[in-house]
Formats: structure tokens, C-alpha cells, sequence
């Protein structure tokens, strides 16, 4: 029978001015963080509260993938994920109705199989989604390249 394993994750968020908040962790660097511009009184050019849960999910999916590959020796020679959040208000209260992940992988051409089933695998087992009430949907591409295909072109453009 194993132990419990368990991790405790500290942040203070604290107003600071013109409805922006200072978001610390130690050893880390401060975010600022204000209500999104599409709501009155939101502030433009500032991460907002919204896109950092979406940009959680999006690297804490993307982490996990990543780990279960390597545990299961699948090469990815690429991955990027993009978030989209859709959020609706009605009487005044708004909430997400659902999330969308698109996310793009590069892998040797024999493995695509194998990175579908790591890619629904990250999905069950990604901490941020399994915290959220919202449906997390999978858009997932496998391109099919070799390492050092990927490598010369370096990077995707989204």
C-alpha cells in the first residue's frame, strides 16, 4: 500500500491600483492581473483571470502529455496547444460553458496511434482539468515528420 503524495500550491493576490491585482509565489515573478476588456471597468494589454485558468489548462495538459510520452518512450518531436474559452452570461451572472483544446503533436509516422491514446490519457489525468466543472474538448493533430523535419522548421505559426 503506497503513501499519499500530497502538494500544497501558496499564491497571494493583492489590489494594487486602476483594478489590477498583483498575483505572487515565492521565488516567483509577480503577474499582474485585471478584469478582461470585455467587461466594464476591464483593463486592456493585462492577463485577466480567465485567460490564466485557459493558459493552466493548456500547459498543464500539454506538461502531462509530455510526461506520459516520455514514460512510454513515444517520441514527440513537437507539441503546441492553443485554449479557447467560451463564456456566457445570463441575469447577470457569467460562467464557462465550455473549453476547447487544440493541440498539435509531431511524432514519428509509425506512433500516431499511439499519441491519440497518450493525448486522451494527458486529458483524464491533467490535474487543472479534472478541477473544472467545464467540458475540456480535444481538437488533437497529429503531424506525422521526422525529428529533424521538425527540428529545421523549428516552430508551428498558429
Amino acid at each position: 500500500m503506497g503513501m499519499a503524495k500530497v502538494h500544497r500550491y501558496k499564491v497571494q493576490a493583492c489590489t494594487t491600483d486602476d483594478r489590477r491585482v498583483a498575483l505572487e509565489s515565492s521565488g516567483k515573478r509577480t503577474l499582474t492581473v485585471a478584469t478582461p476588456p470585455d467587461f466594464r471597468g476591464g483593463v486592456r494589454g493585462t492577463w485577466s483571470p480567465e485567460e490564466l485558468l485557459i493558459g493552466a489548462l493548456a500547459t498543464c495538459f500539454e506538461l502531462t502529455l509530455v510526461a506520459i510520452a516520455e514514460r512510454a518512450r513515444v517520441p514527440l518531436h513537437a507539441v503546441e496547444v492553443g485554449g479557447t474559452g467560451h463564456v456566457e452570461g445570463a441575469a447577470g451572472r457569467y460562467h464557462f460553458v465550455a473549453i476547447e483544446l487544440d493541440v498539435r503533436v509531431a511524432t514519428d509516422p509509425e506512433r500516431e496511434q499511439d499519441v491519440r491514446e497518450l493525448a486522451d490519457l494527458a486529458r483524464e489525468r491533467c490535474i487543472v482539468a479534472s478541477a473544472l466543472k467545464t467540458p475540456v474538448a480535444l481538437d488533437l493533430e497529429v503531424d506525422l515528420r521526422t525529428e529533424e523535419l521538425v527540428s529545421a522548421e523549428r516552430r508551428w505559426a498558429w
